[in-house]
This record gives C-alpha cells, sequence and structure tokens, in this order.
C-alpha cells in the first residue's frame, strides 16, 4: 500500500481511538474497548480482536470480542471448527506483512491457499463480509492481537484509511505492550447498583427479556446495561461474564 498524506479529519480519527483506549489496564478491557472504537472512528460495519500468546494460538481465541455482529454467537462456533486455522490472516503471507507494516488487507494477498480462498467464499462472503482488513499489535510476554475491520462495501476503507490504521496501530502497540495480562480481577468492583444487578441475572442464564420482566425494565435498556457491562468488565461475551460473575461470588476452583 502507498504511503499517502493524511488530513486533519484522519488524525482525529486516530486520535479517537487512542483516547477511548488510554484508561484500559489489562488485555481483557482493551480488547472490549477497542473494537466499538474501531467501528465509531472507521468506515466499517464489523470489528473484531483475537487475542493469543503466539501469532498462530490467536485464532483458536475462544473469547474473541466483536462489534457490529448480531449473529456472532451463532457463527462462533462454525469459525472456530471449521475455519480458524484457514483464515486469511493466518497464511505465511499475511503474518509476513503484518509483522511488517502492522496493517494488511485482503486484497494485498495474491497466492492464498485453497482452504483460505474457501474461507474467503464459504465463510467471510457468505456473512457479506468483502471488506477484509486486519492491525497486528504487540501485548506483553509475545503475545499478540488481531484487529479485524470488515464490511460488506469491499472499497469501504481507501489509502487514507490505510494510512490511519498504520499510525494507529504503531501507537497502539506502545500502549498494548504495557497492558496486564491478568484474567482475573473483581468483575463488579466499578459497576453501579443496577448494572450489578444485571450482571448477576446475566450469571444466572437469564436472556435480556427475562430480566426485563424481572426488573421491570424495557429489553432494549437492558440491552444497554449488558453492552455498558461487558464494556465497563472487560468481558468479551455473556458467557465470560457469567464466569468471572461466579467466580467473584465463590471463589476460584479447588485444585
Amino acid at each position: 500500500m502507498t504511503e499517502v498524506a493524511l488530513r486533519t479529519a484522519d488524525y482525529e480519527r486516530v486520535f479517537t481511538v487512542l483516547e477511548r483506549c488510554e484508561d484500559v489496564r489489562t488485555v481483557s478491557e482493551f480488547r472490549t474497548r477497542i473494537v466499538a472504537a474501531m467501528t465509531e472512528a472507521f468506515p466499517v460495519r464489523v470489528a473484531t480482536c483475537f487475542v493469543g500468546d503466539t501469532y498462530e494460538r490467536q485464532f483458536d481465541d475462544p473469547d474473541a470480542t466483536v462489534e457490529g455482529s448480531g449473529s456472532w454467537e451463532g457463527i462462533r462456533t462454525v469459525y472456530q471448527k471449521i475455519w480458524s486455522h484457514h483464515d486469511v490472516f493466518a497464511t505465511p503471507e499475511a503474518r509476513r506483512r503484518l509483522e511488517s507494516t502492522r496493517v494488511a488487507s485482503l486484497t494485498d494477498l495474491r497466492e492464498l491457499p485453497a482452504e483460505s480462498e474457501a474461507y474467503v467464499r464459504d465463510y467471510l462472503h457468505a456473512q457479506r463480509m468483502h471488506s477484509v482488513n486486519a492491525i497486528h499489535l504487540d501485548l506483553p510476554d509475545g503475545a499478540r492481537a488481531l484487529v479485524g475491520l470488515y464490511d460488506a462495501d469491499e472499497s469501504a476503507l481507501g489509502p487514507r484509511d490505510y494510512a490511519a490504521l498504520r499510525l494507529l496501530a504503531r501507537q497502539l502497540s506502545v500502549l498494548t505492550r504495557g497492558l496486564d495480562t491478568s484474567e482475573h480481577r473483581e468483575v463488579l468492583a466499578d459497576l453501579t447498583g443496577r448494572q450489578r444487578q444485571v450482571a448477576r441475572l446475566v450469571a444466572d442464564g437469564l436472556s435480556n427479556a427475562a430480566i426485563a420482566r424481572q426488573l421491570t425494565l424495557t429489553q432494549d435498556t437492558v440491552k444497554k446495561y449488558v453492552s455498558r457491562i461487558l464494556a465497563a468488565t472487560g468481558c468479551g461475551s455473556r458467557t465470560r461474564l457469567a464466569i468471572e460473575v461466579q467466580r467473584q461470588a465463590f471463589g476460584p476452583p479447588a485444585t
């Protein structure tokens, strides 16, 4: 990708994402915050964040966070069971590009293995994801994070978007290298009383509709509560939130 001159608006987008993430302390918090920030600042419908203690193990991440795809929980199993090791960004060419420039796009990749071509055709395009991009970030102790950006419009991101992403990735890696990798913390500590109430009901397995009935709220209000709770706690899914709430209530499992 040819370097282009950034404009004021491009720098503002970079600063917007950095400001959204500047106060995060843990990898869990970062992964939740970054996907929301990217869909806000860049013209893409879906953002993801995969984390692994090696480059290869990112694609097996059971707690990958996603913003903008309401069907993610349904397609997560398909990805992990069939496609994770055929992801286009797991290919050697993509890895070289990401580790060199921190940004890669599907349009940059010329020699895809047959399995990765099938992944693009039968998984990404089936989900109406035609603009397929990623940025590579460093985490403590050699761990890695891969932030994906997807949209139905193949030309959603242009040359200035990619230049802004390269600048953003360099700046974000300074932050992410210093994050706390600890998985266990008191997830309810910073929540309001009502948010704690909703979090505990989520941990009990209640749906948004059931929570709304129990607390005499609208489903839309409950949905907003859950989104804010996931962002505040750094939990990437309702399942992770439930695990952390149960751990806090009963302590770690006996060994």
